[in-house]
This record gives structure tokens, C-alpha cells and sequence, in this order.
């Protein structure tokens, strides 16, 4: 189903209850346990409130300026008990969210394999309004939460009607193929030069999130000069036959993308744009240390406030540009690659 811009617009502003008053977080000491396995830092009502709930995703490029897309998020979850999935770091959302209206607020940080298995936190995820995972290091949520009940826990919630979201590395793992950094960053050059550099490990079906099936996400993209190596991950998940239908999602830093329950999605961001990448064929050479080449890619570049429905991957208002790779160069067809 294809939406016009004044229905997508509509979808987007939908919430179940308006927001509460604001309660200061120096009302709610944050109670901490830490354990071998994972650490809780719990923040807020301790009583478990049942909220009505609207579906969605929330897809954060890193940084900060994120205060619209978490009060659109914050409404869909009707300001009930919100869980933050952390690899690493404390309680940096805790206090934000308990004064933007949350109910309550834990964050889990996942430090083994145990963890994900502990019924407590089982529990927690099964209770919660929300569910996000924050930025560190994408290779902690692929070693320590991969099949585990933890994310099947999630992906449960995801699929009643949960808003699930994530930032940066919480970003990159959201999408049914991810890059899991296992041996640090890869840059666009490297990848570009060599789709199987020894950095180039990819993975698939971490999660299992609607809208997100044969898509591929990237965080801090323009900032990094990252549409190099999301158009090599495509490439590499053609030619590895995980998809024949594989697209991606860039998201600048200080960008959101915000998909409600039926596929609509609006940017939220100041400066920054999402990247919805196409491939239009199959990469003519992606082999090991021989530079890409693969085209043509169709590219819609989305600043703060235009939408697009992701049910459909099409807005008729947005036009696109392409870009082709030719022995590992990027080449535009309107001059730039961004």
C-alpha cells in the first residue's frame, strides 16, 4: 500500500495517551545491581504500569539533538517502563527519560552470554513498554545476545506491538544483516578496494524486526563517509546469496528515523538525512582483493521532516539520484556522493 504524503504525515502523528507531567529524575534515586553477568541501573516508579502501546521503530544515527524522535517514541510507548539493552556504560539514558515522562526506566548491561539467559531480565523485557539499545560496540550484542532468549524476548515484543529502537551500534544491529565490527571498524576505502577484507564480517538475523527484513542499516553516515561500505555490504550480501532484494538505510548523526506500525516513516533531525539505498542489479565484480564494482544504486537522500513509506520503499515526492562503483571509485551521476 502506497501513502500519500498528508496520510504518512497523519500515521506519524498518532499516540496513545498524551504526555504526563514531568517528574524530576532527583524524585527517583537510581537503584544499581552489578553481577558478574550484567549490571542494572533501575530509575523511577517501581510499581509496573500496563500501557497501551503503538508500534514502531526508531532508527538513531548517533550523537545527541534526538529530543523530538524520543518524545514521538515515548508516546508510542504511553510513557510506560522503558528497557535500555546496553554492551557497555551505565545509566546515560535513565535521568532523560524519567524527565521526558517515562514510568520507569532500566537499563541492562549485557556483559556475557549468561545474561541473556537470567529470568529476571527475561521478565523485565516481557513487562516493558519499550525496548532500546544503545551505541558502544555492536560485537558485544553479536557475541553475548545472538539466539539467546533475550532477543527472542525482544523479538516477541517487537511483533505485539512494542516500539523497539537503537543508536549507533544499537543502530547497526537492527536490520536482518548487520556488520558486527568483530575486528574493529572497516572504512568505505578499505571496503571498497577489497569487499573481502579480513574486517569484513557480516552477519544476519540478530533480530527479527518488521520493515527490516532484507535491509541493512549504517550509523554516523555521512560523518564517517560511510556510503561506501554500506554499498559493499550490499554487495557482498548479493554475492554471498543471503539476498537478492537487499536495501539500506544510512542515518546521519543527530538523525532519526521513525517508522510507525504501518511502514511510514519520518525524519527527524535539524541538519542532518537518512539515506535509503536500492541496488538496481547485481554487483559485476565483488570477489577478494579486487575492487568493487557494482551499480547502479538508486540513492534518496531525506532531510528533517520528509517521510517515506518503508512498507512500499517508494515516496514519489523524494526524487532519487544514482550511484555507480567503478573499480572501487564512487561515481555520481548529479556530482556528489552525498
Amino acid at each position: 500500500m502506497k501513502f500519500p504524503a498528508s496520510t504518512l504525515m497523519t500515521l506519524l502523528t498518532l499516540s496513545c495517551i498524551s504526555a504526563p507531567s514531568k517528574t524530576s529524575s532527583d524524585a527517583w534515586p537510581t537503584r544499581v545491581t552489578l553481577t558478574e553477568t550484567h549490571d542494572i541501573y533501575f530509575t523511577g516508579s517501581t510499581t509496573d504500569v500496563k500501557r497501551e502501546t503503538n508500534a514502531c521503530l526508531f532508527l538513531a544515527g548517533g550523537g545527541a539533538d534526538f529530543d523530538d524522535a524520543w518524545d514521538w517514541f515515548l508516546k508510542q510507548s504511553g510513557f510506560g517502563d522503558i528497557i535500555v539493552i546496553r554492551g557497555s556504560g551505565s545509566d546515560g539514558y535513565n535521568d532523560m527519560l524519567i524527565e521526558k515522562g517515562a514510568n520507569s526506566v532500566t537499563s541492562i548491561v549485557v556483559k556475557s552470554t549468561q545474561a541473556a539467559d537470567d529470568d529476571d531480565l527475561l521478565q523485565r523485557v516481557r513487562r516493558a513498554e519499550a525496548i532500546f539499545f544503545a551505541g558502544g560496540d555492536q560485537s558485544d550484542y553479536a557475541k553475548y545476545l545472538t539466539g539467546t532468549p533475550l532477543i527472542k524476548e525482544v523479538n516477541a515484543a517487537a511483533k505485539r506491538g512494542i516500539p523497539v529502537g537503537g543508536t549507533s551500534a544499537g543502530l547497526a544491529i537492527l536490520g536482518e544483516f548487520y556488520f558486527p565490527a568483530y575486528k574493529d571498524t572497516i572504512t568505505s576505502s578499505d571496503a571498497l578496494i577489497n569487499p573481502y577484507h579480513e574486517r569484513l564480517i557480516l552477519e544476519k538475523r540478530l533480530l527479527d524486526l518488521p520493515f527490516l527484513k532484507n535491509v541493512i542499516t549504517d550509523s554516523h553516515f555521512e560523518n564517517r563517509n560511510r556510503m561506501g561500505r554500506l554499498i559493499t555490504f550490499m554487495a557482498r550480501i548479493i554475492s554471498d546469496n543471503w539476498s537478492q532484494k537487499i536495501r539500506a538505510i544510512g542515518v546521519d548523526e543527530s538523525t532519526a528515523v521513525m517508522i510507525n506500525g504501518n511502514g511510514a516513516a519520518r525524519i527527524f533531525s535539524k541538519k542532518g538525512h537518512a539515506y535509503i539505498l536500492e541496488p538496481t542489479g547485481t554487483p559485476r565484480r565483488c570477489t577478494k582483493s579486487a575492487p568493487l564494482t557494482f551499480g547502479k544504486i538508486n540513492v534518496r537522500r531525506l532531510p528533517g521532516g520528509s517521510t517515506f513509506d518503508v512498507s512500499t520503499w517508494s515516496n514519489e515526492n523524494m526524487p532519487h539520484y544514482t550511484l555507480d562503483v567503478i573499480d572501487g571509485n564512487i561515481i555520481s551521476n548529479v556530482g556528489t556522493v552525498y
